[in-house]
């Protein structure tokens, strides 16, 4: 009976010790998991974010990119020239009124995709234009005044010829053409219209000559008109930036570093992105464009970084590293001339409404009058992963009509910056993906939280045990000190005390 006891008082006290073990382990572990979380938190969001964004085939990021579905509205605004006949009169400003806008919904799809040994992804583009009818401000049958686009590129090109060739296209455009052109909206943007000069010069096979013009005539359902890409999609710094366009990775149109071809292909950006600038090369601009950081904005609850596109026409006043794209001929800042990548027709573009562009070109004109909240260029990207959360991409299109010697038509008019049309282009993050980016953007608080919460735990843990592990051994000590007075003494205790020798 007496050896049962001493056996249960054993075996209470391996559980005890035990139990006791056990619970160090976990103060232990859930401290050191505590001070890992907060050590490897930076290469753990890292790490998500770049499994969360990896591109392949069937990826979240692959198919968003492949097309943008649901389609993206596209808004379309012409300026109608009020006073043409003017046009020869320096007294007269020419007048413009704004009419829009002209709503499309525009598709862009990725085709002959091809995969590359060094991490790059090959492509081109599909596009596609619908009009929204319910949704569009204006309809397409408006008339609409405005250069004719024909006649002043002609003009434009032979303005350095010799005096016979310009005598005889003078005679050819003031027999067939006409400064002005008025026509529907419909035909100025996407369907064309007949032209005369265009028609005598398709009958004599002058090249791959249109059969009719319009702004965006021939695009509707073309394929690779602006271009074939080459873009990296390895997730690292490089992720979504071009390698190479239509081949290259400079192009002939400019000079020095202004010829790069760089930055993001449109759609992808690095994470982990600083408050200094982002790049991106556009074909339509020609040419690689840089955003400026201006500040921390707030989008559907999201942080994010706002870069804008202010200083992009800069004439190298402000920002002399665009000095080489003048061509030697730096116009007022605002408006950039892409005539050498537009078969050398008179094409400038600028912001809407010469929006951050120097007054000469609003002063030279009535109607005209640019808005910051209307008119500004920006993007809004998420810092951390590089999602872009916000987007108003704008841009006008504008020709220079001007003075030509010994052209007839063109000879006594007032030089001036004519807009022709503008596009403004608004996305936003799809609220679906949100609480997802918000998940993200805060995981390293929700971490450092979780990571707080598991130290604080294991330090109570440990400390408890340490209180536990004091207070058992001050029991002991106590039980011990008791056990030691009730003990009874014998006669030979006493005498040992007293210093009185031992009886055997």
């Amino acid at each position: 009976m007496r050896g049962n006891c001493f056996r249960n008082v054993n075996m209470k006290k391996r559980r005890r010790l035990y139990v006791q073990i056990i619970v160090l382990v976990l103060g232990l572990s859930l401290s050191l998991l505590g001070i890992l979380l907060l050590v490897f938190l930076d290469p753990i969001h890292d790490g998500i974010i770049k499994t969360a964004m990896n591109f392949k085939e069937g990826s979240a990021s692959y198919t968003a990119w492949l097309s943008n579905n649901p389609p993206l509205d596209m808004d379309v605004y012409l300026f109608n020239w009020t006073n043409p006949e003017d046009i020869r009169d320096p007294d007269i400003k020419p007048k413009f009124d704004r009419l829009g806008p002209y709503r499309f919904k525009e598709c862009r799809t990725k085709i002959n995709i091809t995969w590359n040994d060094n991490k790059t992804v090959s492509f081109r583009h599909r596009k596609m234009y619908h009009f929204n009818e319910k949704e569009s401000v204006r309809p397409l049958e408006d008339m609409i005044t405005t250069v004719n686009a024909v006649s002043l590129t002609i003009g434009y090109k032979v303005r350095y010829s010799g005096y016979f060739p310009r005598k005889a296209i003078s005679y050819s455009l003031s027999s067939l053409s006409s400064v002005e052109v008025t026509e529907p909206a419909g035909k100025i943007l996407f369907d064309g219209f007949d032209d005369s000069i265009l028609s005598i010069l398709n009958l004599a096979s002058f090249g791959e000559i249109k059969d009719k013009f319009g702004l965006f005539y021939g695009t509707n359902g073309s394929e690779g008109k602006d271009g074939y890409y080459n873009m990296h999609y390895e997730n690292d710094d490089k992720f979504g930036a071009i390698a190479t366009w239509n081949y290259r990775n400079t192009t002939d149109f400019y000079t020095g570093h202004c010829n790069d071809i760089k930055g993001s292909a449109g759609e992808f950006y690095s994470i982990n992105q600083k408050k200094d600038q982002i790049v991106f090369y556009s074909p339509e601009l020609c040419r690689y464009a840089v955003m400026e950081y201006v500040g921390e904005v707030m989008v559907k609850g999201i942080r994010g970084y706002k870069y804008t596109g202010n200083y992009i026409f800069d004439n190298g006043t402000l920002r002399p590293e665009n000095r080489c794209f003048c061509n030697g001929e730096c116009n007022p800042s605002g408006v950039f001339n892409v005539s050498l990548c537009r078969q050398g027709s008179p094409t400038f573009l600028s912001f809407p409404n010469f929006y951050h562009a120097d007054p000469y070109y609003t002063d030279a004109i009535e109607g005209v009058i640019p808005n910051k909240e209307r008119d500004e260029f920006y993007i809004v990207l998420e810092p951390k992963t590089g999602i872009v959360i916000d987007l108003a991409a704008r841009m006008q299109l504008n020709m220079l009509l001007q003075p030509i010697q010994d052209i007839l038509l063109f000879e006594k008019v007032q030089k001036v910056y004519v807009p022709i049309f503008y596009f403004d282009q608004k996305i936003s993050i799809k609220d679906h993906l949100v609480t997802s980016i918000k998940i993200l953007q805060h995981f390293p608080e929700i971490c450092t939280g979780v990571s707080t919460t598991f130290m604080t735990i294991g330090i109570l843990i440990l400390v408890g045990l340490f209180v536990h592990f004091y207070y058992d051994c001050a029991c002991a000590k106590k039980k011990y000190q008791i056990e030691q007075v009730k003990k009874p003494v014998s006669m030979q205790d006493i005498s040992v005390a007293h210093g009185a020798p031992a009886k055997y």
